[in-house]
């Protein structure tokens, strides 16, 4: 119910020559061969074996098996449910004491999965533990895990949950022994659909991204669906209803490689049971019955008829509801296995919500103790207790595996022992001589670094107001004008000149004259922007580079500077306030050169002193 039945039909036959049998006698067709193929196209690989089908009649009688048994794989990778059943069957029908086990243990696993697709799920433990009793005595190991987790998975569905644990455990152990990624994948899914049922939705969506990843790398259109369905199903579950449906859409886009309409069921199923449970009974009821309408898994149409059911009531539409109800309850009658697990117990539940919507309370609260008396009698079942006991074992399990692995380890330690003793003093002092080694080179690496930063720091910067010095700013100009910059037609400079700077040199001394010149290195590191390159070209001049400016702005930004000057009091104990002129100038098609470009901005200059300084000026 919480993952898709269907899981088997994308999954049974992927094993079904990776295990060593005897080569097919007829050299017209070599079916093994086939594999890769059909996994990557079923549908197409489909069509090339039903292209054989006149010739396969003529055939030998086991070569004829391995092509019915290839056609019934193909079959349920495109979920062709009932000519698998007739392939199978007519498989089935041709086994006599002489037919290869890995035949037998094939058609063993098929007909377990029939039977879980009907929901006779004890049929279909008896079909998958004859299978792997089958696979043992052939020595099949991957089919005997293949089968053993689809056992497993079987009786997950009947929420026997500690067997389901051990038994998928053994197969993971097995799994990761023969380091078969697909295996490991088809298990790790199975996990997901196990930790699903158990409530533990994070660990659950943990196991299934695993085994969607390794279907993507070995990429099989059929294997992704199933991932992304249990994906979408255990969103679901953990009502996060919008990722929900956006997996069931991947789900719906990924099935796109089978032609076979009715496969939209799980889809529809899907998304009409997340919008049930999310509250959007009307669209819900649309998306249920289109869903019912198509020829979809038995138990799959119980819950759909539930979740009906539910928003029926929320609609007051009462006969309706006991209708559906009635056809949910019909079908778990005919699943012995599922009575009385919480699938089933979910029935009573809805239908004292219909009673109480009918005003029969005391119908309905003696429903609604019945559910709860049956359902903690299930968890109790179901304890938290028993199942931490039965991963306690798993872990316990693989410490063991892992001791194994350690001792054999060990053994082939021992063997080098005395070869990695003699050659370990060498190495120590190896290791230290490369220490060493590595350590001087840091240093001197460290040493240049920081020296060549200084020199560097020291060949662009002006030591007295910290800004760019001149060399560096016209170095600047002449990259942004001459280069390849998309902008440099849009660049712009301001020339600034401290007004009467000789006098305050006079009057104050020089070193009040030094600290003028850092004080308006700071207004314009105040004013100028991270991208603009402001330095001090000589003396009391200073230029700053504007890129992707034009005159009007670069003037608005030198009229802050020249406020921004105004009001500071730059002579410490004095009252005289320091002013400035500037000069602005841009590139055009006029001026496209570093030399005019300078000279427009000096005239600019030359203006703003001659108009009575303390103003900005443009060319």
């Amino acid at each position: 119910m919480k993952k898709a039945l269907q899981v088997y039909c994308a999954t049974l036959i992927i094993l079904l020559f990776s295990f060593p049998i005897a080569a097919i006698a007829d050299d017209r067709v070599n079916f093994i061969d086939m594999e890769h193929d059909i996994y990557r196209a079923p549908w197409q690989s489909y069509q090339k074996l039903i292209a054989l089908q006149s010739a396969a009649q003529s055939y030998d009688e086991l070569t004829y098996l391995w092509w019915l048994l290839r056609k019934a794989q193909a079959e349920n990778l495109i979920y062709f449910y009932d000519d698998f059943n007739r392939t199978v069957e007519q498989a089935n029908a041709l086994v006599t004491g002489k037919t290869p086990l890995a035949i037998q243990a094939h058609l063993s696993l098929f007909q377990g999965l029939i039977h879980s697709r009907q929901g006779n799920y004890s049929l279909s433990q008896s079909a998958l533990a004859k299978g792997l009793i089958q696979a043992k005595e052939a020595k099949l190991s991957g089919l005997y895990i293949f089968t053993k987790q689809e056992l497993a998975y079987t009786k997950t569905l009947t929420e026997i949950f500690d067997a389901s644990l051990e038994d998928i455990q053994e197969a993971y152990v097995e799994a990761f022994a023969l380091k078969d990624q697909f295996l490991i994948a088809s298990i790790n899914e199975t996990y997901g659909a196990i930790y699903g049922y158990l409530n533990d939705y994070k660990k659950s969506i943990e196991y299934y991204q695993r085994a969607l990843e390794a279907y993507q790398n070995l990429e099989y259109p059929a294997h992704i669906a199933e991932a992304l369905y249990g994906l979408a199903s255990t969103y679901r579950y953990w009502k996060k209803y919008d990722l929900a449906i956006e997996y069931f859409d991947k789900y719906q886009q990924q099935i796109d490689y089978t032609p076979n309409a009715n496969i939209s069921f799980f889809a529809a199923y899907g998304i009409g049971m997340t919008l049930a449970e999310r509250g959007d009974c009307l669209d819900a009821i649309a998306v249920i019955d289109k869903a019912l309408a198509l020829k979809g898994a038995i138990d799959y149409n119980a819950e759909l008829y539930k979740r009906k059911a539910s928003c029926l009531i929320a609609l007051e539409l009462l006969e309706e509801a006991e209708s559906a109800l009635f056809n949910a309850a019909n079908i778990f009658a005919n699943i012995p296995e599922l009575i009385g697990t919480s699938w089933q117990l979910e029935v009573i539940k809805i239908s004292s919500e219909l009673a109480y919507a009918r005003g029969q309370y005391g119908i309905g609260y003696g429903m609604l103790e019945q559910y709860y008396q049956k359902y903690t009698a299930l968890l109790l079942k179901n304890s938290s207790q028993r199942l931490l006991k039965v991963r306690a074992s798993m872990e316990i399990e693989r410490k063991r595996i892992a001791q194994n692995l350690a001792e054999k380890r060990s053994q082939v330690e021992m063997l080098e022992l005395e070869k990695r003793e003699n050659s370990r003093i060498l190495q120590i002092y190896f290791n230290i001589f490369i220490i060493c080694v590595v350590l001087i080179v840091l240093i001197v690496i460290t040493v240049q670094y920081r020296t060549n930063k200084k020199m560097h720091l020291i060949s662009i910067n002006d030591p007295l107001s910290g800004l760019f010095n001149r060399r560096y700013i016209f170095d600047y100009l002449q990259t942004a004008v001459l280069g390849s910059h998309p902008d440099k037609m849009t660049l712009s400079v301001i020339l600034i000149d401290i007004d009467d700077f000789k006098k305050i040199n006079d009057n104050y001394g020089h070193p009040m004259g030094d600290d003028v010149i850092r004080q308006i290195a700071e207004v314009g590191r105040d004013i100028f922007r991270q991208d603009d390159i402001f330095g001090r070209i000589g003396g009391e001049e200073f230029l700053c580079i504007l890129p992707r400016t034009n005159i009007s702005e670069a003037t608005k930004i030198a009229q802050r500077f020249l406020a921004l000057t105004n009001d500071s009091k730059m002579v410490a104990g004095h009252q005289e306030t320091i002013t400035v002129s500037i000069g602005i100038a841009a590139l055009s098609e006029q001026c496209q050169d570093v030399k005019q470009l300078y000279i427009n901005a000096d005239q600019a200059l030359y203006q703003a002193k001659n108009l009575g300084k303390n103003q900005v000026n443009v060319f």
